[in-house]
């Protein structure tokens, strides 16, 4: 079966030895695809110099994760990959890793996502937004109450994983397409995961396989929550499940409750870009409803 690793970096030289490394000691040796993003520090020439039989595109601007990444689904889809991996730059796979996810795919077809257990870097603990995001409550109750009574099943639904390791399968992208150019950078993986579920497909998580996602030691300063207050009123701006989009009324009340919560005014300058761009975030909204294969091509050979 044919994989292929998307791999976006900027300025990934701390972790590039031990995501790379980890793919060539794969039992499953995938074709792995970069796109750069404009890195400064010497990312493009490490990579191409030590690891020649990547395919490796650079970009001049930073696309952001989504753009990105969708450089990759498309080259996926026009040399008929069957599976594809999106892989953080500051994240690594097990030997196994995706021997064992063909294989619990060919088992379980109607997962479009599946996703390893992502740990921190001392592979002891869990990944902070993987736990609160994935394996919480809200997420999938059955799952904790099968860990506390260590009787865990092989794969379990859950509404959204983040999007450091994701493992897809064609029929996923072909139907869902790629991601949603109403999302800058962050959101973007919400978004596809509600599409994936409104398009009948199943998002999953495999407690037996075990992945690194390195970032616990990364703080969240007072410019990133607000970027993901803005994110969030994308994600459900552009929501395939809300009746209709979301009135503007709406962003003004949470606009306002994030300039009283944040003490700044940047929510009001992010009110106005989503104002500007409002006709165009609900007509990708109305792409990712209806549109097989949205925001790529594909042409079934």
């Amino acid at each position: 079966m044919k994989l292929l690793v998307i791999i976006v970096t900027y300025n990934a030289m701390h972790w590039v030895e031990r995501c790379f490394n980890s793919l060539q000691q794969s039992t499953v040796v995938p074709d792995v695809f970069v796109v750069d993003n404009g890195s400064t520090d010497g990312t493009q020439a490490y990579i191409q110099n030590k690891y020649p039989k990547t395919i490796f595109q650079q970009s001049k601007i930073n696309l952001g994760f989504g753009a990105a990444n969708n450089i990759g689904l498309q080259y996926a889809l026009d040399n008929n990959y069957d599976y594809v991996y999106l892989l953080n730059q500051d994240a690594w796979v097990m030997s196994e890793t995706f021997e064992e996810l063909i294989k619990i795919s060919k088992k379980n077809p109607e997962y479009g996502i599946l996703s390893p257990f992502q740990l921190e870097a001392n592979c002891c603990h869990l990944d902070k937004n993987f736990a609160q995001y994935t394996c919480d409550w809200n997420s999938s109750h059955e799952l904790l109450a099968d860990l506390y009574n260590n009787n865990t099943k092989l794969v379990y639904s859950v509404p959204f994983v983040m999007a450091a390791h994701w493992f897809m399968t064609k029929e996923c992208i072909v139907c869902v397409g790629g991601f949603s150019p109403t999302f800058p950078h962050y959101g973007e993986d919400n978004n596809y995961c509600e599409r994936v579920i409104y398009h009948k497909k199943k998002i999953g998580i495999i407690p037996s396989l075990k992945v690194v996602h390195d970032r616990e030691n990364r703080v969240d300063d007072i410019n990133k929550l607000v970027h993901f207050n803005y994110t969030f009123i994308l994600k459900d701006l552009s929501s395939p499940f809300v009746r209709h989009s979301m009135p503007l009324i709406l962003v003004l009340k949470r606009t306002i409750s994030a300039i009283i919560h944040y003490r700044t005014i940047v929510p009001l300058k992010n009110m106005f870009r989503i104002i500007i761009n409002y006709k165009r975030i609900i007509k990708n909204r109305k792409i990712s409803m209806s549109t097989q294969c949205s925001f790529l091509s594909y042409k079934k050979y």
